[in-house]
């Protein structure tokens, strides 16, 4: 059965918790976003550089992507050797490239490093990626944001980046058992982000057993909070570190 773990649950300013990022463990491990303080909160949950398999950027936003470089450098000199799968929206390859090489030029070059590999994801057609089956929809945000769902066998999984819903992401959701969504704000007063109210609704309408809600605001704690306590079973506001198995429950 896969399983997901909350590396971070946190929103780009908040000064108690890590960058959002989730780790998701199937026949693939995949990182689902990296933000620039995901990497230590990683590492306090595994020095293993050969865990991940491929990492997902949701999109381009410092709080889910300047993570990366560090990450990938501490694998090269823990001795990985085996490639790698950095999978975005279009352009990913070139935005990359960028990243990588503003943060450390030359670090990545191939006679040094394992193959990095970069791999489009768009809203058409799905991905293939060994039982993995990956799909992703358009959020409303910012910056182009994909949310991911993720079918593997039984299971359905999906991720909304950050954003609030839209059309395409509310079909993207539907049929899934466990749905992790941001919530910036309870009643989205925050342009390009969902808000928990709004949320929690949709998950009800389509079905979804577990909503995991995240990346709350920091003076939005309390009332996210208050309103997951009087929702529905099923809601739930993680912290890092917490597990759930996709179809049990969280642990």
């Amino acid at each position: 059965m896969p399983e997901i773990t909350f590396v971070g649950t946190g929103e780009a300013f908040d000064p108690d918790l890590p960058n959002t990022s989730v780790l998701y463990r199937g026949d693939r491990t995949l990182l689902l976003d990296c933000g620039y303080s995901v990497p230590q909160a990683l590492w306090r949950m595994t020095r293993d550089p050969d865990l991940i398999d491929a990492i997902w950027s949701s999109h381009s936003h410092a709080d889910h992507s300047f993570g990366i470089p560090a990450l990938l450098l501490w694998m090269r000199v823990g001795g990985r050797t085996r490639p790698l799968t950095v999978f975005g929206g279009p352009g990913v390859g070139k935005w990359l490239a960028k990243l990588l090489d503003l943060a450390y030029p030359g670090g990545y070059d191939p006679a040094r490093c394992f193959a990095i590999e970069a791999v489009e994801v768009g809203t058409a057609a799905p991905v293939e990626f060994g039982d993995l089956r990956l799909r992703a929809a358009r959020s409303d945000h910012g910056v182009r944001n994909l949310a991911l769902r993720i079918d593997e066998g039984d299971s359905a999984f999906a991720y909304s980046g950050d954003g609030a819903p839209t059309e395409a992401t509310r079909a993207l959701y539907g049929g899934v058992g466990v749905l992790v969504h941001e919530c910036h704000a309870d009643r989205d007063p925050y342009a390009g982000h969902g808000g928990a109210e709004a949320v929690v609704a949709m998950a009800a309408q389509l079905g979804v057993a577990t909503l995991c809600v995240l990346h709350v605001a920091v003076d939005q704690k309390a009332a996210v909070a208050a309103r997951v306590a009087q929702s529905e079973p099923g809601v739930t506001l993680p912290a890092p570190g917490d597990r759930l198995d996709l179809g049990r429950g969280c642990r």
